[in-house]
């Protein structure tokens, strides 16, 4: 008898386990897929889908090419696991290819249900040259106890994303055009697992950040919606990552390929590229900084800053920030002292590149600059050249988006102080009187499973008690588009005011949350890059 138990119950296992694999199989337009049960931090169960194609894979003559709806496929996909990431330096456990056009869904509810629960669309960050959308990366079980459904996608990168020539046989900006593809897969096939492709919030961080920017941008008429909300991590479009001279740029890739190549027409470049191993492309990149291209037509043929003073955005609301001192981890440059005089004998650096002053202006500019941030000079008062450092591309530019995009759409605000001990960076290195201490990055550990926050039992009380009260705030945008739409005590019943251009106003988090205007420096600086900017207007910073 005791074996004959033991047998029935294995029987009455594997009919269940059949029950449940078949309850987790979704058929999308290309075919069927297998998920797979998880378990979010608080016991719940959820469902998860790793590696589903959204695309084509981009090898061999798709390389440098626009992205292609995927094949159809026979039988059923296993989605999952993540196995690959796309092509990078980067460290990673996983296969690093250029077969990476893929995306996660975790959803709450089972596929199939009539659930229409709101969408976050995850776009990391990574100077868009590393990281992924994959779950060891970006782990949702916080997220998965407060109702949405969470997609993160991968997205191409480095030379394989961002190398162009700006014409019909290289295009530009893929990485950003495949980010577009995976929003209308999400359009398309999110409802299979309940979510609802009327209510879908993209967000995220530094360079994704910046991606979510380029998005917003213009009005998109004729096309469908595919996004609701927005919410923008420490980096903005106006902020510097635009690539002025592509062609030159994929002319040094081709030349570290094969330094005997002298063409330069744009058939005889792909067909040498894509002839070349990834491997090789991606050492060929070294030293050049491939970022988005501002192209010669369609929608993505928009200088950011003048898009912005043109009010010509998606009106879709806005939850948007910084860290109080993103660039704190260049505080390893306190002893550089030839870095800190070569500033301190030219001021002109501290306005950006892409900021287009004549030289005497930016020089005029450069000098105006630092006695916003010092009355000595950098060498002397280091907390200036940090504070400076993490205006530059962060808080500045930040600040002018807001001031033109509060005019337009509903802006949230903030700057996230709370410093503890799940953010990490905790290293004495790390403090510099006179300068804030959260640095980039750091809020990502109180919203995703991210690096080291697996167990939460070895972190203070007090980071525990934020990481509940961020994700409140973060997805009460994501399924209200407004962070705080009604009392809350554990949001110390606080409303959170839209922004305006007057005064910038903003929610600092941090263990008590305050209402303020007028974040770091923007008003003293912002008047001073007005003055002597010009034509074309790019960026801002």
């Amino acid at each position: 008898m005791f074996w004959q138990s033991i047998l029935i119950n294995i029987v009455i296992l594997q009919i269940s386990l059949a029950k449940l694999d078949e309850e987790l199989i979704v058929q999308l337009t290309p075919g069927k897929i297998r998920g797979h049960v998880l378990q979010s931090y608080e016991g719940r169960e959820y469902y998860g889908f790793q590696e589903i194609p959204y695309a084509t894979p981009p090898v061999g003559k798709n390389r440098l090419q626009l992205p292609k709806e995927p094949e159809p496929w026979d039988g059923i996909l296993d989605t999952t696991k993540n196995t690959k990431v796309c092509m990078q330096k980067n460290k990673y456990s996983i296969n690093k290819t250029e077969d990476c056009l893929y995306l996660n869904v975790y959803s709450p509810v089972k596929p199939g249900t009539q659930n229409r629960l709101p969408v976050l669309f995850w776009i990391h960050g990574g100077g868009l040259n590393w990281g992924s959308g994959t779950y060891n990366d970006y782990g949702p079980k916080y997220i998965m106890d407060y109702g949405l459904v969470v997609v993160a996608i991968n997205y191409r990168l480095n030379a394989f994303g961002w190398a162009s020539i700006d014409d019909d046989v290289i295009p530009a900006n893929l990485g950003l055009k495949d980010t577009r593809l995976a929003l209308k897969w999400v359009k398309k096939h999110i409802a299979l697992f309940g979510g609802n492709p009327d209510h879908v919030v993209i967000a995220g961080e530094s360079s994704g950040s910046a991606l979510v920017g380029l998005l917003v941008m213009g009005d998109w008429q004729g096309e469908p919606e595919l996004f609701h909300g927005a919410i923008q991590e420490s980096g903005t479009m106006i902020g510097g990552t635009i690539q002025w001279t592509p062609k030159e740029n994929i002319m040094t890739i081709v030349k570290h390929l094969d330094p005997t190549f002298t063409s330069e027409k744009s058939e005889d470049i792909l067909e040498l590229v894509q002839k070349a191993e990834p491997e090789d492309l991606l050492k060929a990149v070294a030293g050049i900084k491939l970022q988005n291209v501002i192209e010669k037509s369609g929608h993505f043929s928009l200088l950011p800053l003048q898009t912005f003073m043109d009010g010509n955005i998606k009106k879709v609301p806005m939850l948007i920030g910084w860290n109080s001192e993103e660039y704190i981890t260049l505080a390893t440059n306190r002893d550089n002292k030839e870095l800190l005089e070569g500033i301190d004998s030219d001021p002109s650096q501290l306005i950006h590149p892409n900021v287009n002053m004549s030289p005497k202006n930016r020089t005029i500019a450069g000098k105006l600059f630092k006695k916003v941030y010092t009355n000595t000079s950098f060498v002397e008062d280091f907390a200036a050249y940090i504070r400076w450092s993490s205006d530059q591309p962060f808080g500045t530019p930040t600040g002018k988006q807001i001031e033109l995009g509060s005019v337009i759409a509903p802006y949230y605000v903030y700057q996230f102080s709370y410093k503890g001990e799940l953010g990490g960076m905790m290293d004495d290195k790390y403090i510099v009187p006179g300068a804030e201490r959260v640095a980039h990055m750091e809020d990502l550990h109180y919203w995703w499973q991210f690096r080291n926050n697996e167990d939460l039992s070895k972190f203070p009380k007090n980071d525990q008690f934020m990481m509940k009260r961020f994700l409140t705030l973060w997805t009460n945008f994501i399924k209200y588009l407004n962070p705080t739409p009604s009392p809350d005590p554990l949001l110390e019943n606080i409303v959170w005011p839209k922004s305006n251009p007057e005064n910038l106003t903003y929610l600092n988090i941090n263990s008590t949350l305050e209402v303020r205007s007028n974040p770091r420096v923007y008003r003293y600086v912002k008047p001073i890059i007005e003055k002597y900017m010009e034509e074309p207007f790019a960026q801002f910073g």
